[in-house]
C-alpha cells in the first residue's frame, strides 16, 4: 500500500506537469502582459512592461514549489508513521545514499553558474561566449541526469528495489518527479541553442529565453539541495 501511494504522488505530479506545459504552449496568455508601477530616483512613478513569459515562468514555479511541498511533507509524514512502533508500523528503514549523489550535486552546480554565464554574456552581447556557456549548462545538466539514473542502478544493487520499502520509493519519486523538471527545461534548452545557431537570429531574440532558462535552473539547483540534504539527514 505504501508503494502504491508513493508511485499514485508521482503520477499527480506527471499529470500536472503536463498540464501545465500543454496549457502554457496554447500561448494565450501572451496576448496580455503585466506592467508594474516602479519608483525613479527622482521620485517619479511609472510602469514597466512584465513580458508574459516572464509572468507564466513564475506562475509555474509557484505551482511546482507546492507540488515539490507536498512531497516533502509526506515524506516527513510518512517517515514519523514509520518509526511509530506504537501504531504498529515500524517498517521505515533509512536507505544507503549512492556516493555518485554528491558528483551529480556538482555537475548541476556547474550547470546553473554556465547558464548564469551565458545570461551575463549577453549583456555584453558576446556571442561566442553564449554558445558556449550556455552548451555547456546543458552538458552539465545532462551529466547530472545520467548520474541520476546510475544512482538508481547503484540503489537497485545495494537491495533498495521500488518495492522494498516506503524510503526507497521515496527516493525514486522524489529524484524522479526533480529529473522530469530538468528534462523539461532541456527541452526549452534545446530550441534557445538550435536558435542560436541562426546566424540571423540577434542575442536580443533570445535574451529573454535565456534569461528565464537561468532562473529555471538556478530554482531547480535550490529544490534539489534541499531534497539532497533532506535525503541525507533522513
Amino acid at each position: 500500500m505504501n508503494i502504491w501511494v508513493a508511485f499514485g504522488a508521482l503520477i499527480v505530479g506527471v499529470i500536472v506537469w503536463f498540464f501545465l506545459v500543454r496549457r502554457f504552449s496554447t500561448r494565450s496568455w501572451e496576448r496580455h502582459g503585466s506592467r508594474v508601477h516602479t519608483r525613479n530616483a527622482r521620485g517619479d512613478v511609472g510602469e514597466v512592461e512584465v513580458p508574459p513569459a516572464r509572468i507564466a515562468l513564475w506562475l509555474f514555479l509557484a505551482v511546482i514549489t507546492s507540488l515539490f511541498g507536498l512531497f516533502i511533507s509526506a515524506y516527513f509524514i510518512r517517515m514519523g508513521h514509520g518509526h511509530g512502533a506504537a501504531h504498529g508500523i515500524s517498517d521505515w528503514h533509512p536507505v544507503s545514499k549512492p556516493p555518485i549523489l554528491w558528483f551529480n550535486t556538482g555537475m548541476l552546480v556547474l550547470s546553473s553558474a554556465a547558464m548564469q554565464a551565458a545570461r551575463r554574456a549577453v549583456r555584453f552581447d558576446q556571442r561566442a561566449r553564449v554558445r558556449g556557456y550556455l552548451f555547456a549548462g546543458g552538458a552539465f545538466a545532462i551529466l547530472f541526469l545520467t548520474g541520476q539514473l546510475l544512482a538508481w542502478h547503484q540503489l537497485r544493487d545495494s537491495g533498495y528495489g521500488l518495492t522494498s520499502g516506503p524510503a526507497g520509493a521515496f527516493f525514486y519519486v522524489l529524484t524522479g518527479v526533480h529529473g522530469l523538471h530538468l528534462l523539461g527545461g532541456l527541452v526549452v534548452w534545446l530550441k534557445t541553442v538550435a536558435r542560436m545557431r541562426t546566424r540571423a537570429v540577434e542575442l536580443i531574440d533570445v535574451r529573454l529565453s535565456i534569461e528565464l532558462c537561468t532562473v529555471y535552473w538556478h530554482y531547480l539547483l535550490l529544490v534539489w539541495l534541499v531534497m539532497f540534504a533532506l535525503l541525507l539527514s533522513t
